[in-house]
C-alpha cells in the first residue's frame, strides 16, 4: 500500500524531472555545444520550419537505439498530427545503412541543419518511468512536447527518449522505416537459412547485470543462483516452443517464474501474445517493479 501511494504521488512530479532536465541540459551542454559548431562554420540555411529528432555524439543521455527509436515515432505521431515536417538525424551512426524512409520521407541534408540558437530550439523529453502503459506520463510527455513544438523557432531540435503506445508504435515505425537494401539482403538470407517468415519464435532476454558478467545497473544475482536463472529462461524457451502455433488466444500464460533477489519477491510472468493486424508475435516478460521487456518475433 505505501509503495503504491509513493508511486501515485511520484507521478504527479512528474513534470518536474523533465522540465529541470531540459533547462539544465541547454544551459550546460546544448547551448555550449551548438555555439562551437556555429564558430566551426555549421550554420543553416534559410527554409521552411522543421522539427528534427536528434542524436550527437555529445547527447548519450537519450538511451540506446531502441529508446531512441521509440521516441523517433513518438515524435513523429504529433508533428503528423499538427502538419509539421519532421526530419531525423542519427550521428555518428548513419542510420540510412540500415533503415530507409518507407512512406515518409524524413531525410535531411547536412546543410539545412541549423546550429545557430537564435534560430533553434535544441530541447530534451526524458522518460523517467519504465511503463509504456502509464497514462499520466504519456499525458505529460505529449503535452510537454506540445509545448516545444510551439516556440517560435525555425527548428525544433528534440533529444529524447519518450515512450508511445505499444499499439500504435509498428503501424508509425512502418510509416517512417523500412530496411536498406542490404539489410534487407542479410534478413532476406537468414530467414531463408530458418525456413521463411512465420516459422519461428524469436526470444530475447536482456539481463543487464543480472549475471554478473558486465556493469549495466540493476541488481546482480549471487553467483550460486546464475547458473539456476539461466535454466528457468532456458524452460521458458521450451516452453514457448510447445504453444507458439495457439493463434486464438490474444495472452497466454506461458510460465512463472518466483525469484528472490535483494531480501524482496519478485515474480516474472511470460506471456505470448498474437497480433491479428501484422500476424507477429509479442512475448511479454513482466516483473513486478521491474521494466516489461518485450520482444516482437
Amino acid at each position: 500500500m505505501r509503495d503504491r501511494l509513493l508511486r501515485y504521488f511520484l507521478s504527479w512530479l512528474y513534470w518536474f524531472p523533465i522540465i529541470r532536465h531540459n533547462i539544465a541540459c541547454r544551459k550546460s551542454l546544448l547551448k555550449p555545444l551548438y555555439k562551437k559548431r556555429c564558430e566551426d562554420g555549421l550554420s543553416c540555411n534559410e527554409g521552411d520550419r522543421k522539427i528534427i529528432y536528434m542524436v550527437l555524439p555529445e547527447t548519450t543521455f537519450s538511451g540506446g537505439l531502441s529508446d531512441r527509436l521509440r521516441a523517433t515515432v513518438a515524435i513523429y505521431k504529433q508533428c503528423n498530427t499538427k502538419n509539421l515536417p519532421f526530419r531525423i538525424v542519427f550521428e555518428p551512426l548513419h542510420l540510412q545503412d540500415y533503415l530507409v524512409p518507407n512512406k515518409y520521407d524524413w531525410r535531411i541534408s547536412s546543410k539545412d541543419i541549423c546550429f545557430d540558437t537564435n534560430k533553434v530550439y535544441p530541447c530534451t523529453l526524458l522518460t523517467y518511468h519504465a511503463s509504456t502503459r502509464n497514462r499520466y506520463q504519456q499525458f505529460v510527455q505529449n503535452t510537454i512536447l506540445s509545448y516545444y513544438l510551439k516556440q517560435p523557432y525555425q527548428q525544433i531540435h528534440v533529444y529524447s527518449n519518450m515512450i508511445c503506445k505499444d499499439e500504435e508504435y509498428g503501424a508509425l515505425f512502418n510509416d517512417l522505416f523500412k530496411p536498406s537494401a542490404e539489410l534487407q539482403e542479410l534478413i532476406d538470407y537468414h530467414l531463408n537459412k530458418i525456413g521463411g517468415s512465420n516459422t519461428y519464435v524469436s526470444l530475447t532476454f536482456r539481463f543487464r547485470q543480472l549475471l554478473g558478467d558486465f556493469k549495466e545497473g540493476g541488481e546482480t544475482l549471487p553467483e550460486a543462483q546464475r547458473e539456476p536463472y539461466i535454466a528457468r529462461c532456458l524452460k521458458c524457451i521450451e516452453k514457448s516452443r510447445q504453444i507458439s502455433r495457439k493463434k486464438d488466444s490474444r495472452y497466454t500464460r506461458l510460465l512463472h517464474i518466483p525469484h528472490k533477489g535483494s531480501g524482496r519477491r519478485k515474480d516474472i510472468g511470460i506471456y505470448l501474445s498474437n497480433s491479428r493486424q501484422s500476424g507477429t508475435y509479442r512475448i511479454h516478460i513482466r516483473r513486478k517493479q521491474a521494466n516489461l521487456h518485450e520482444v516482437i518475433c
